[in-house]
C-alpha cells in the first residue's frame, strides 16, 4: 500500500495551477464557475445560503466555525477553499500559502 506523503501545500498548488488556466473567475471577470462560491450552486453552500444556513441552524460541527461547516467555507484550506481555487483559479487569498 503506497503511504499518503501529500500535504495541503500540494493540495493548494495543484488547485492554483488547474484553477490558472480556467477563464471562470469572480473577480475581476464577474463570470464565477457555478459551483464556486459565487457561483449558482456553490453560494447554497455559504452560511447565507439556502444549504448553509440549515448548518447554521442546526449549529456546532454543522455550523460554518465547526469541523464539518469550516470544510465548505471558500475562503478557508478545506475542500471548499481548494474546489473554489480549482474552479476559479487562485484568487482566494485566505486559502493561499501567503496566510
Amino acid at each position: 500500500m503506497a503511504s499518503n506523503t501529500g500535504s495541503s501545500a500540494d493540495t493548494t498548488s495543484v488547485a492554483d495551477k488547474l484553477g490558472a488556466n480556467k477563464n471562470t473567475n469572480a473577480i475581476p471577470q464577474e463570470n464565477p464557475s457555478v459551483i464556486s462560491s459565487a457561483g449558482a450552486i456553490g453560494k447554497q453552500f455559504n452560511p447565507d445560503g439556502a444549504i448553509g444556513q440549515i448548518g447554521e441552524k442546526i449549529g456546532g460541527p454543522l455550523s460554518s466555525q465547526g469541523v464539518i461547516g469550516s470544510q465548505f467555507d471558500a475562503s478557508k484550506d478545506g475542500i471548499a477553499g481548494h474546489v473554489e481555487r480549482a474552479v476559479d483559479g487562485p484568487r482566494n487569498p485566505a486559502g493561499s500559502d501567503t496566510k
